[in-house]
Parts: C-alpha cells; sequence; structure tokens
C-alpha cells in the first residue's frame, strides 16, 4: 500500500493548477460503516494502558448423597484464562506545501481532502477487525500499512488461535474444538447446507469451562463479500423463507433457522473461503472478540510549519482487540481438509 510522498508538492499533482483541466474530482471509497461493532464486543473510555481480564467458572452438577447421613460432596469454581490488552495509537498525516495548498487544493476547492485522515483511520480499523476472521486459525500473522510490516499476535487465553481442534479446558478435563466438522469427521466444511448444519453440531458440542453444555444458538455468518459463502448463505435463507430443504427437491421443512449475515471486504478477508459464526446474544466482555478503545477518532488542528509554511493535518485513535475465550464462536476454511 503506497503512501505517497509526504508533504504533497503542488508538482506531485500538477493537473490541480493547470488551467487546461476544467474539472478535478476526488475519488474515494465509501466506506465508513462501523461494521466490525456487529460481531466485536466494543468498550469505549478505557482508561488503562495494559489491561487484563480473567474469569471464574461456575460449577459442574451436584450429585446423589448416597447413603442416610452421608456426607456431601461439594466442589469449587476453577480460574479462567488471562488474557492482556495493550492501547496502542494508530494515525495518520495529510501534510501539504504552502504552495500547492493555495494554488492547488483550495483554487480547486477541495479542502474536504482532510476528511479522508477519518476515513483512513476506520479503514484501518475494519481491516484489523476483520483480519482476526481472516487469520482465526493463525496464532500471528503479518499485517503491512504505510508505515510497514508488523506481526500482530491473534492468541487467546489458552495460548491457541481462534479456530483450533484443541482448545483446553479451564478445568482440565477433555479438550473441544471450535472447527467446523460434520457427523462422519469432516473438517472445515464449505458453506451449505450440510456445512450448516455441521456448524449447529459443532456448537452443540463447545463445554462450558466445568464441561456442561454451552448451548449455543448460531445466530450470525461472517464471510466475506462476493465469496461463493456469501451467495449460498442468500440462497440458504430464501430456502428458510419459504421452509423448504437448500438445494433440495423433498418436501420437507427446513431444519435450521434465519440467519444474520455480515460480509466483510475481500481486500480484508483474502481468505473468501473461510465463514465463521456466533451467537450473537452472547457477544460480551465474557466471550469471543474484544475491541477496547481508550480514544475515538479524533481529528486534530491544523499544524503551520513555521520554516516552511507546509501544513499539516493528523488524526489518531487507540485501541486494542483480540479474544480470551472463543467457544461462543465456530470457524470453517471451506476446504473439507484440515
Amino acid at each position: 500500500m503506497a503512501s505517497g510522498a509526504v508533504p504533497m508538492f503542488i508538482t506531485d499533482a500538477v493537473d490541480l493548477y493547470d488551467p487546461s483541466i476544467q474539472k478535478m474530482f476526488l475519488k474515494t471509497t465509501n466506506l465508513d460503516k462501523e461494521v466490525y461493532k456487529e460481531y466485536f464486543n466494543v468498550e469505549t473510555g478505557v482508561e488503562d494502558l495494559i489491561r487484563k481480564d480473567s474469569s471464574l467458572s461456575g460449577l459442574g452438577e451436584a450429585d446423589f448423597v448416597g447413603v442416610e447421613n452421608g456426607v456431601i460432596t461439594g466442589e469449587s469454581p476453577v480460574q479462567g484464562y488471562t488474557k492482556s490488552y495493550t492501547q496502542e495509537m494508530l494515525a495518520t498525516m495529510l501534510a501539504f506545501t504552502w504552495k500547492d495548498w493555495k494554488f492547488g487544493i483550495t483554487k480547486r476547492k477541495m479542502q474536504s481532502v482532510t476528511n479522508e485522515l477519518r476515513k483512513a483511520i476506520v479503514r484501518k480499523r475494519e481491516r484489523l477487525c476483520a483480519e482476526r476472521i481472516n487469520n482465526a486459525f493463525l496464532t500471528s500473522y503479518s499485517a503491512t500499512g504505510i508505515a510497514g510490516a508488523r506481526t500482530i499476535t491473534t492468541t487467546g487465553g489458552d495460548g491457541l488461535a481462534a479456530a483450533s481442534a484443541s482448545h483446553t479446558r479451564e478445568d482440565g478435563g477433555s479438550n473441544w474444538s471450535n472447527i467446523v466438522t460434520d457427523s462422519a469427521g469432516t473438517v472445515n466444511l464449505p458453506f451449505d447446507y450440510s456445512g450448516l448444519k455441521a456448524a449447529y453440531r459443532t456448537a452443540a458440542n463447545i463445554p462450558d469451562p466445568k464441561g456442561n453444555p454451552m448451548e449455543l444458538n448460531l445466530d450470525t455468518l461472517v464471510v466475506a463479500k462476493g465469496s461463493n459463502a456469501a451467495f449460498k448463505a442468500r440462497e440458504i435463507l430464501e430456502a428458510i423463507r419459504k421452509n423448504t430443504i437448500p438445494g433440495s427437491n423433498n418436501n420437507d421443512g427446513v431444519g435450521v433457522g434465519a440467519f444474520k449475515v455480515i460480509e466483510l471486504p475481500r481486500q480484508y478477508m483474502t481468505n473468501t473461503e473461510y465463514w465463521a459464526m456466533t451467537d450473537s446474544s452472547m457477544k460480551g466482555p465474557e466471550y469471543g472478540f474484544q475491541f477496547l478503545e481508550s480514544q475515538p477518532i479524533m481529528l486534530d488542528a491544523p499544524n503551520i510549519v513555521y520554516k516552511t509554511k507546509e501544513i499539516q493535518y493528523t488524526a489518531t485513535t487507540a485501541f486494542d482487540l483480540g479474544h480470551n475465550d472463543p467457544r461462543t464462536w465456530v470457524f470453517s476454511k471451506g476446504t473439507s481438509a484440515a
């Protein structure tokens, strides 16, 4: 992703002052929606540089006392996993030479270009959140931006990726998986009616920290926009509306309920056949993806460099994101292979 020259010289866009050019247009994306809030739990007003969260489980099941006047057997909750979140500043700058601003930007009445600062942060925020789905099977990935590349760690409280077949249980019980698996043991099914049923089956097998059933109700699907999974989701939803089995001509009713579809840009969801589902009723600080914000997007007042009269505009925000406990999510690569 090229950043362009900073500051922008008038020679970097000679059409701005070329009198033979009658029209100049500002071309920018329409992306200004806060989609991340639909699948991340968002907390604002964070005051700590480093935030740690942990948990305490409930109990398992009661049992028979047995003989008359027998001793009641007790149990204790178990401590959950700890996850740290460290606030990071994200920022961008737009700068112009005096000549470029006066005879280019101002003359063409294109001062609204400074609004791009906010949109640039919105896009980065959306990308970082979408990349948690795109890289759900990895414990880290390399993110590239105008400032260069950096490695982003994506592990949860158990030290594993969000999507794993070996999530450890807090009480030391059997490991659990949130990778979509059907009754035959096939993993990472493509998104179709069989894959959807396998997702419900996978969710039904996920236990709480004490081994109790989580009773998840998957109601939200996250896919790449324009992917096979996105189109198949529309077909399935239409069949559900008609109470017919998707892709079938028999007269049985459909076996699953309707669900919400969140389509993420393909530029962020490069693994276009990946898909994930979650129970939105359990979106909160206890489970799933977290977005912790200490500073909302702020557009700073312009700064004039006295020695050169260069004009600088900046925008900043500060947050961290990640997950501690992903047991309200199921994931699939869509490959029918590990």
